[in-house]
């Protein structure tokens, strides 16, 4: 409780030195006990994200009195009364107060702008969202919507590709990955970022252009600068801005080619089939893999391998124990072979061709990455179905269970009517029952 009352009290000094913060936290002069109730309830119900009670006002102007009891003037009571605020459970938690059985679990116009924001800002809500959850209409479906067409337009939908794409994508895991220097020497930490805000950006365009969902497994654009572009082989770019850059002639396409995507599936030496493949079944199609099998083994790290990859998977698949899961697998993992470990193209593994092509299970055929995206554009309930899922955990901030497999069927059924938008997708998930209602305890609906 020390360090938080220790932040709390350093925040308040540090607004208190700017003006104009200083006259949103006290926009009342507190010369009376009406104006400083006032200030008090105020900073409160901005703070807490809700109407702060009449009697929860009372309990923080003690402050304000003890301190004008000690000689102290009224703006010293006040800072504590904030500090306090600061210091709450209300503060410092998104706390949801228990609906009676009769409202069906539904949660307040207070507490659904605060998901909405936190969902899609990774932050609280503004003045708009306050007035109309104050006003009683936020939950009116023409002014829900228009929210959140808003909302993805804001600057500050920029956190929800840091971190919903950063979660859903791995893409976090690339600030930890160290490829071997020796190996890849062209890997700089310039090139990690460049990697990292490629597809971020790529992921806002979609979100903010309100574009199809599809576009994240097959595009003919993406957005580069001039780092990332020489590493793929674009000309034509130049400077450290980025820019939207056809693909158009090129064998990339959608999110499974970026740089960013193709390293976080690989070894530091060496890319990884497996790790694709798995990362295509985890995220894209939702059909993730059982565990391995504890006597499944693996292949060696040190990169020097008998062989071509490919030829040394072939003969690990022939244990049966991982033949079930690998010929799920390694065909995905393999349809990339083109990128190495740092996503950069190539055609030889060492002294041997590529080998990118593949049969699923399903008896699907390709040949590199361009048919594979094809492919899995074909199983495009598959993942519209998986993003639905990441999607609804991302916004309720905690795993998805049996009882919401119907809701996620019917978000991502709803969605595909209205071509796949991003925005339908997103408003599907904001009308749900998952999202619009407080969890019963013992978490069944």
């Amino acid at each position: 409780m020390e360090k938080y009352l220790a932040a709390a009290e350093k925040i308040i000094e540090e607004a208190w030195k700017r003006p104009e913060l200083r006259k949103r936290m006290l926009p009342r002069v507190p010369r009376d006990k009406g104006s400083m109730y006032t200030n008090v309830r105020q900073f409160a119900t901005r703070a807490w994200r809700r109407p702060a009670t009449d009697e929860e006002t009372k309990r923080l102007l003690r402050f304000v009195l003890m301190a004008r009891d000690q000689g102290d003037s009224a703006e010293v009571g006040v800072k504590l009364a904030m500090q306090a605020v600061l210091i709450s459970p209300h503060f410092l938690f998104r706390v949801e107060l228990d609906r009676d059985a009769k409202e069906g679990g539904v949660i307040s116009e207070y507490e659904l702008a605060s998901r909405l924001s936190y969902f899609l800002w990774s932050s609280m809500p503004d003045e708009e969202l306050f007035r109309l959850a104050q006003e009683g209409k936020l939950r009116q479906p023409a002014v829900l919507e228009a929210q959140v067409r808003r909302m993805l337009k804001d600057g500050k939908a920029k956190a929800l590709a840091e971190n919903f794409a950063g979660q859903w994508l791995n893409i976090r895991g690339l600030a930890g990955f160290s490829p071997d220097p020796k190996r890849f020497p062209r890997f700089t930490n310039t090139l990690r970022q460049a990697m990292i805000q490629e597809t971020e950006q790529f992921f806002l365009h979609i979100a903010r252009e309100d574009r199809s969902v599809l576009e994240f497994i097959d595009s003919d654009y993406t957005f580069l600068n001039e780092r990332l572009a020489r590493h793929y082989g674009v000309k034509g770019v130049l400077g450290e801005n980025f820019r939207r850059v056809s693909l158009v002639g090129t064998p990339r396409g959608g999110i499974l080619t970026h740089a960013s995507v193709l390293a976080v599936t690989s070894n530091p030496t060496r890319t990884s089939p497996v790790k694709r493949g798995k990362w295509i079944l985890d995220n894209i199609l939702g059909t993730p893999p059982p565990p391995p099998a504890p006597d499944a083994g693996d292949l060696k790290e040190d990169g020097e391998l008998k062989g071509t990859l490919r030829q040394q998977m072939e003969m690990h698949r022939k244990n049966p124990s991982c033949a079930a899961c690998h010929q799920r697998m390694d065909p995905l993992g393999f349809g990339f072979e083109n990128f190495d470990a740092i996503g950069a193209w190539r055609t030889h593994e060492g002294k041997h061709p590529i080998d990118a092509t593949g049969v699923l299970p399903d008896g699907s055929k390709f040949n590199g990455p361009a048919e594979l995206r094809k492919v899995l554009l074909g199983k495009k309930e598959f993942f519209v179905r998986c993003l639905s899922e990441k999607l609804l955990t991302y916004a309720l901030g905690r795993g998805t269970e049996r009882a919401d497999r119907c809701f996620i069927e019917e978000i991502a059924k709803n969605a595909a009517r209205s071509d796949h938008r991003f925005t339908a997708l997103v408003m599907e998930i904001v009308k749900s029952d998952p999202f619009q209602k407080k969890r019963p305890r013992g978490g069944k609906r």
